[in-house]
């Protein structure tokens, strides 16, 4: 019995008791034995061809896969490069297919890209930016609000409306050439007992992880590179350069338009989030809650607070709290140069060097999506 015909039977199924149920409320009555009995039987028999019909389909769905010759597994373009990798790693590159200069080796493609993955996953700023991934200067294009004079009024039928005009200006991102070095110990690297890829790539990641997040929250030379989140025109003082009150934390999160609130989270120095977490009302009673939130560290005024050593502390100055909507407000550009190995560069320290190059620049896109906390004795 094809699909077709197990369709057909079930639906004259479904009609018997349709009218059987029908003839019940017409009658106005129970359903006798007899026909509670008939029931059960054409309801179990529908559920059979459902799960009848449900197999079919999903047995069409399958397609015979190619059997390996000489009974080897097939193995993808990634898991051969993955393997290959390791095995240079451990002196055993021999035929691989990873190329090969002198001393140095490059890294296959895949796993650059789960290197750059990894650093998504360390840097929630990287990871929420908006990024671009082009060579040469890329601009992106905004609406200059001093000279916006695009206003709408009222009018009279028959009178020519007065044209009004804006301006657009542009936030161009650069390429700045920035290296990342680990260097790894021969030692771990010949146990059979480390997964040899994920641990290169976590060095090679959590490296870069805190050079992005240093570059974005305090620049190391803003006025000729980055400029970073730093560069925020939104700025609350604290009155102090030395201590934060819940007045500062509330002006600082309201600088930014409902339109940004969505998405946006607190970014601060780990002691000045304990002392945001150490506030206390007049009657001793702690202000904000410090429950864990969806990976976050805690949260201040409902919004997540994520933790970063690269933030500047509570100092004359510093820019101790961004509260930020990443999306919004960063636009970050990451263009992947290349990864080697240097073999002989470490050799007397029984280390093996892995380093990165890359074009960096990360910028403030939209203004009115970050704001910062200065610790200042100007006005709050």
């Amino acid at each position: 019995m094809n699909l077709k015909e197990l369709m057909e039977k079930r639906n004259d199924l479904v009609g018997q008791i349709e009218e059987l149920t029908k003839n019940i409320e017409t009658e106005q009555r129970a359903f006798t034995p007899e026909e509670d009995a008939k029931v059960d039987e054409l309801t179990k028999e529908v559920e059979t061809i459902d799960k009848t019909i449900e197999q079919c389909e999903r047995a069409q769905k399958f397609t015979k896969k190619d059997i390996a010759s000489d009974n080897e597994e097939s193995e993808s373009t990634e898991q051969m490069e993955i393997r290959a990798f390791a095995d240079f790693l451990r002196n055993r590159a021999g035929d691989s297919n990873i190329t090969k200069d002198d001393n140095t080796a490059v890294i296959p493609k895949t796993v650059v890209k789960k290197i750059i993955d990894k650093i998504k996953d360390i840097s929630p700023l990287f990871r929420d930016a908006e990024k671009f991934n082009i060579t040469g200067t890329v601009s992106i294009p905004y609406v200059d609000a001093a000279n916006d004079n695009i206003t709408v009024a009222y009018a009279s039928e028959f009178t020519d409306l007065e044209a009004k005009s804006t301006k657009l200006l542009s936030v161009d991102l650069n390429g700045y050439l920035a290296g990342v070095l680990a260097k790894v110990s021969i030692s771990l690297l010949n146990s059979t007992d480390i997964d040899l890829v994920d641990f290169v790539v976590g060095k090679m990641a959590a490296a870069a992880a805190v050079f992005i997040d240093s570059e974005i929250l305090a620049p190391s030379d803003p006025t000729h590179k980055v400029t970073g989140a730093a560069a925020a025109t939104q700025i609350v003082y604290a009155g102090s350069t030395s201590a934060i009150t819940a007045d500062v934390l509330i002006r600082l999160k309201n600088k930014l338009k409902s339109a940004y609130q969505t998405g946006a989270y607190f970014v601060m120095h780990p002691d000045t989030f304990t002392a945001c977490q150490l506030l206390k009302d007049r009657n001793d009673r702690y202000l904000f809650n410090d429950d864990v939130v969806e990976g976050f560290s805690g949260t201040i005024l409902g919004k997540p607070v994520y933790v970063s050593d690269q933030c500047p502390a509570i100092a004359a100055n510093a820019n101790a709290i961004y509260y930020i909507n990443p999306a919004q407000a960063l636009a970050v550009k990451v263009v992947e140069d290349n990864v080697q190995l240097l073999r002989e560069k470490y050799a007397t320290q029984h280390a093996l060097g892995v380093v990165e190059w890359l074009e960096f620049d990360a910028k403030i896109q939209n203004e009115q999506a970050v704001a910062v906390l200065n610790m200042s004795t100007a006005s709050i």
